[in-house]
């Protein structure tokens, strides 16, 4: 069974293909797409690749195991788009070794700038490809996915930054699903800080995830109804890979006419067996991402006790772990750097909600005949639903927040909580400029000491900003008379209803 990955994101297109378009103009936009994993990055990437008229390398750098590996792989995807722009017949599986690469850049006129870079090393790749391109008339827009792969090459990043950032004639759309160490390779004490503008990928909106739904089910003639569709969208989020999943089950199950009985059964059988698709996506995320833990025991132990009551504070889990909290600090800020669970405050949640409920359910051994039986799948949607989906919805979209999403509707800036050591923000963007958030969920105005204590930490961390402070109760009068002055943008609740 064939269903095609790609869905529609009309707005990322369109921002991919303005950066290569002022790239060809002098103006060069590098671009960093972040996001989980199966959301639809690396197709983004490759539909902008196939559309696009032009020289765009595409390597993926978890296949790349070397500096050397990789000086080799980039050199070869960029001899190959050369190839094909300047109408070389050249086949890309008979490119395997030095040997090869030379005889293509022999026809390109670019031999001698090949030897140099397989005699040097990082430094001169990154040097000589402006002058291949130069010499060519191109310009390129190289695809490097998986980007936190560099983390594992020495001196990588310091280098490429060094010698990339003087080049006109080539510019990178990088991506990764390591969210946090990604935002940790574009933070301000690091190389790339400033170089990228970032789009964060989530879950589609909702019109889009039913009409992707409504495609997928179309393909196969099968009818669905309006419940169903809503069914799709509210246990999924819109996320396209578990949408995906719900439709081949149900297209397997041999159904003729969706309902929402059968969205629920399909998606429980995808989320809760081993056979399922969800299921085998959750795993692995879930144990690559302690696969360097430590005390991955303990990692896991916590995991458990949030997957059963999240929300809790550190001295909570603590408590319940029988260890001191200093201990269990560690443990949590490892957690942390996996973007398995997020800090709301001085609380602790998943990310994602439905990594809480498989992780709460799975330990039950719930097999597909079980789920056959109404009653069950009556009661498990029903939990799914208050327990976990609504947290998200309702009780996880208080506070801060509450607030990033109100924003995100309204000012359509996706603002993501901000942490580089002891320096925390309830919400920042990088944009043109870094747009940071300071939240104020209380009962008193926000104070002028407030307000200019989240100004000088704006200052101090990013410079030049855009910033944005929200207090639920209003603002004293001189601290509006300081955000009028300095042009940070004061909110309430009525701004963002």
């Amino acid at each position: 069974m064939v269903i095609i990955m790609f869905v529609d994101r009309r707005k990322e297109l369109g921002i991919l293909r303005s950066a290569y378009e002022s790239l060809k103009a002098g103006s060069k936009v590098n671009i960093a797409i972040i996001g989980p994993r199966r959301i639809g990055k690396t197709e983004l990437l490759l539909k902008f690749k196939e559309e696009a008229n032009g020289v765009i390398p595409y390597l993926n750098l978890q296949r790349v195991g070397s500096i050397q590996s990789f000086i080799f792989a980039y050199t070869r995807e960029l001899l190959y788009e050369l190839g094909k722009s300047k109408g070389e017949e050249i086949r890309k599986h008979q490119l395997v070794d030095w040997d090869d690469l030379l005889i293509l850049s022999a026809k390109l006129g670019v031999e001698e700038e090949v030897k140099a870079i397989k005699a040097g090393g990082l430094e001169v790749l990154f040097e000589v490809q402006e002058n291949i391109l130069k010499s060519l008339d191109e310009f390129a827009i190289f695809i490097l996915d998986e980007f936190q792969e560099t983390r594992n090459f020495p001196r990588f990043l310091d280098v490429m930054r060094a010698t990339t950032e003087k080049e006109k004639r080539v510019a990178y759309f990088i991506s990764g699903s390591a969210i946090r160490i990604m935002e940790g390779i574009l933070s301000p004490d690091e190389p790339f800080f400033g170089q990228f503008r970032r789009i964060y990928l989530s879950g589609l909106p909702k019109e889009d995830a039913l009409e992707l739904a409504r495609g997928l089910l179309g393909i196969h003639k099968i009818r669905v109804t309006n419940s169903a569709l809503e069914a799709v969208y509210t246990l999924t989020g819109g996320h396209p890979f578990y949408i995906h999943a719900i439709v081949r089950r149900l297209i397997e199950e041999g159904v003729e006419r969706v309902g929402r009985n059968d969205v629920e059964y399909a998606f429980l059988t995808e989320l809760l067996t081993e056979s399922g698709d969800i299921y085998t996506h959750l795993d692995y995320v879930f144990n690559e991402s302690l696969s360097r833990a430590y005390r991955g025991a303990v990692h896991r132990e916590i995991l458990l006790i949030l997957a059963k009551e999240e929300g809790l504070r550190l001295s909570e889990i603590a408590k319940r772990l029988g260890k001191p909290s200093g201990e269990v600090s560690n443990y949590m800020k490892f957690l942390l750097r996996t973007d398995l669970i997020t800090k709301e405050g001085e609380r602790y949640y998943f990310t994602d909600k439905l990594m809480r409920f498989w992780l709460a359910k799975t330990y039950l051994g719930i097999n597909e005949l079980e789920l056959r039986r109404e009653k069950l799948r009556e009661e498990l949607i029903e939990e799914l639903r208050e327990k976990f989906l609504r947290a998200k919805t309702e009780l996880g979209l208080t506070g801060e927040a509450w607030v990033r999403e109100k924003l995100r509707e309204v000012t359509g800036i996706d603002f993501r909580p901000y942490r580089r050591g002891d320096v925390e923000f309830d919400g920042v963007a990088f944009l043109d400029r870094p747009h940071v958030l300071e939240v104020k969920w209380r009962s008193r105005p926000a104070s002028y000491s407030d307000v200019k204590k989240f100004y000088d930490m704006v200052r101090s961390e990013f410079g030049d900003a855009v910033m944005f402070f929200f207090s639920r109760a209003g603002f004293t009068e001189k601290a509006t008379e300081f955000c009028e002055e300095t042009g940070i943008k004061a909110l309430t609740e009525k701004d963002l209803r």
